[in-house]
């Protein structure tokens, strides 16, 4: 796996002095506080503050922050030749025709068995001709406005490379699972992503944080196997949003509800942490700075 991790490009330039310098010391620190501050602002003065009017548009800025962070500071630690092999990594595509079953085939069929689990789910199919016609241009904006193209550069082409060398690859999946959900709590003060993820309330929050834990775990297990390639990252992202997205409008009686899924999403995580033994197809580099 030395390859796979080799390809993210864990190396740092010389160091100089000044701002640069202390970005390139705590890097990972750098890298969140940065994807933070960039969604959160944006979220909290044109979505709360002065809200814009809720488009396809007006949302796709909060999604900036872990894409920009994660090129920013790979240009920051690992120079031209780092920001080079990012950019590979996000056209890595020959890699086994299993993470593709296990993005565009498993994920759904995970979701639909989590469904499987909320009474009532399957009562009413609502399928119209012009929504089956327009699947393929719903995957592909969902993919842009969803999330999984803007932030997967950051969250697993910057981050997660950094952290599994640093903790090892579960606790560095679990700290990027919770990262990744607190990135989203300003979205909890707009109305569509509130409806759509049980409101801020206890529960509510409690089921996107073991979501977001359990998606990573999956995402990193393809990750490793797949010599760090952000496409199947990507993907696996996108079709987990895409099965919740389209099952809400196609099955009114499971709408806004996670339960299920998550519950689903949890335990093929956990199966995935002890069939590997926690090393979620990891190997160490001999050699790599974090």
């Amino acid at each position: 796996m030395s390859s796979e991790v080799q390809a993210t490009g864990v190396t740092t330039t010389a160091s100089p002095t000044g701002f640069v310098q202390v970005l390139r010391r705590y890097p990972l620190v750098s890298y969140f506080v940065m994807a933070y501050a960039i969604s959160w602002f944006y979220v909290i003065v044109f979505e709360i503050i002065w809200p814009l009017p809720d488009t396809i548009v007006t949302d796709v800025p909060l999604l900036f922050g872990p894409v920009v962070a994660g090129f920013v500071m790979t240009a920051v630690v690992a120079g031209r030749a780092g920001v080079k092999q990012l950019l590979r990594r996000l056209v890595l595509w020959r890699v086994s025709p299993r993470w593709y079953l296990l993005a565009f085939v498993g994920m759904p069929a995970l979701y639909l068995l989590g469904l499987a689990l909320v009474p009532g789910a399957f009562s009413s199919v609502s399928l119209p001709l012009s929504t089956l016609l327009l699947l393929p241009v719903f995957f592909v904006v969902l993919l842009v406005t969803g999330g999984p193209l803007l932030e997967e550069p950051g969250w697993r082409g910057f981050a997660l490379p950094r952290l599994q060398l640093r903790w090892g690859p579960l606790v560095g999946t679990l700290i990027l699972g919770v990262l990744w959900a607190g990135w989203h709590v300003p979205q909890y003060f707009t109305p569509v992503f509130a409806a759509t993820n049980g409101g801020l309330t206890l529960p509510g929050v409690a089921i996107f944080l073991v979501g977001a834990v359990s998606f990573s775990v999956i995402i990193t297990w393809a990750f490793n196997h797949t010599k760090a390639s952000l496409v199947i990252a990507i993907l696996i992202h996108q079709c987990i949003n895409f099965s919740q997205g389209l099952t809400t409008t196609i099955l009114p009686g499971a709408k806004n509800n996670e339960v299920g899924p998550v519950f689903v999403f949890a335990l093929a995580a956990l199966i995935i942490v002890l069939a590997t033994r926690g090393r979620l197809g990891y190997t160490a580099p001999a050699e790599s700075n974090p």
